[in-house]
C-alpha cells in the first residue's frame, strides 16, 4: 500500500514500519474486521488522554481562511491547519 503525502510523493511503507508505524486504508480496516466506530472513540479516548497529538503545522484568524484554503491547495501545509475564532 502507498501512502500519499501533501507534497504529491508517496511514503515508503518501510521507513514507516521501522518507525513502528503501520497505515491502514479504510478498506483494510473493514476487510480485516476491525470496527470503525470502535476505532474512532479508542483515538478520542488516547487524544483526551494527551497521547495522540497532531501536528499543528500553521494557523491562521478566521478572516485569513482564504489563505489557509490557498496554502492547502498549493500543497505547502505540513500537519493540520488551524483558523483560529
Amino acid at each position: 500500500m502507498l501512502t500519499g503525502a501533501a507534497s504529491g510523493g508517496y511514503t515508503d511503507p518501510a521507513a514507516l514500519a521501522e518507525r513502528g508505524v503501520t497505515v491502514l486504508g479504510l478498506q483494510q480496516v473493514r476487510e480485516m474486521g476491525l470496527n470503525l466506530q470502535e476505532l474512532g472513540a479508542d483515538a478520542l479516548e488516547q487524544a483526551a488522554a494527551g497521547r495522540l497529538r497532531p501536528v499543528i503545522g500553521q494557523t491562521f484568524p478566521l478572516e485569513h481562511a482564504a489563505d489557509a484554503h490557498a496554502a492547502m491547495e498549493a500543497r505547502t501545509t505540513i500537519g493540520k491547519t488551524l483558523l483560529l475564532v
